[in-house]
């Protein structure tokens, strides 16, 4: 995870961003993915468990369109950070989320020679 940060890409979509970097496969899995949000503006577990759980729900419906674009023989380890101010709903993480998404794959394609 340490590598995501140092060297990785960006992209955003509010309430979304995304931190992300090809790396060598740890796993069958085409991606390694962590979700975040701040306890300093979510101060209540139960609310950073919800918008978690909000998040983990959206990337298994859209992870698609990413995973897509990873090369075969590499993963890319994700890490998405929830940066928004209030709690959010179904659709508007859904929203940002497809965004988010679609923007990334544009990224790791640009990369790739």
């Amino acid at each position: 995870m340490d590598r995501v940060f140092a060297v990785g890409n960006t992209a955003k979509a509010y309430p979304l961003i995304a931190r992300f970097v090809e790396t060598p496969p740890e796993g069958p899995a085409p991606t390694r993915v962590a979700f975040t949000v701040s306890k300093r503006r979510f101060r209540r577990a139960v609310d950073r468990n919800r918008i978690k759980r909000l998040m983990r729900e959206s990337w298994r419906h859209h992870r698609a369109v990413f995973e897509s674009m990873v090369p075969d023989g590499n993963q890319c380890a994700v890490v998405l950070i929830f940066v928004g101010k209030d709690l959010p709903t179904g659709e508007a993480m859904e929203r940002g989320m497809v965004t988010l998404l679609n923007r990334m794959a544009q990224a790791t394609s640009a990369d790739s020679p």
